[in-house]
């Protein structure tokens, strides 16, 4: 309800009329169960992961996790500034793609085996796990300005202990410089 009412004032380009009618708020609502629903994978992929014992160190992750890491570090990058010049419609738009074509229909697909055939302590499920409780946080906290229900839900339901109560507290998050390397880019645009 009041997060797909937000979420489509953030997909438009408020300097012009802006169209609503049921063809687009049905697209928005397919957008926003795209975003609830890679956050659900996320969350039922984290059940048996604790950062505080099972944190990989960065070098250790393989390419394409350390590719994933960086992609985050982008979109953190490209939302920060899509809020700070008030371009709401491009937030929308860097989510969309994020959930759609990085995670769901690459990284997450790549990921299922490692996720389910590994052993449950295997370093090749680990190194993912530690990835996707890295994505799920700080997903949390970009979207929590326009989908602010949806981003407190995954915050409450992240199976691990937390230092803030809720997503509100957390503050912006600032990547590592370690995640930035673009270098990888190169290397996972042949693998896809």
């Amino acid at each position: 309800g009041a997060d797909v009412l937000r979420l489509w004032v953030s997909s438009v380009d408020y300097s012009v009329d802006v169209p609503i009618g049921a063809n687009i708020l049905s697209q928005l609502s397919d957008v926003y169960r795209k975003v609830r629903n890679t956050a659900r994978y996320l969350l039922g992929n984290l059940h048996d992961f604790n950062p505080s014992e099972d944190i990989i160190i960065y070098e250790e992750l393989p390419l394409l996790d350390r590719w994933m890491l960086q992609r985050s570090a982008q979109v953190i990058d490209e939302i920060s500034l899509a809020f700070e010049n008030y371009e709401f419609s491009k937030f929308f738009q860097v989510l969309q793609s994020f959930c759609v074509v990085d995670l769901s229909n690459f990284y997450l697909d790549i990921a299922k085996d490692r996720l389910y055939v590994s052993a449950p302590s295997d370093m090749r499920r680990r190194s993912c796990q530690y990835v996707l409780s890295l994505i799920i946080e700080n997903l949390a906290v970009i979207i929590a300005p326009v989908l602010c229900h949806m981003a407190e839900d995954i915050w409450q339901n992240i199976p691990y202990e937390l230092e803030e109560i809720s997503v509100f507290q957390r503050g912006w998050p600032k990547p590592p410089e370690t995640w930035r390397n673009n270098s990888l880019n190169e290397h996972v645009s042949e693998l896809r």
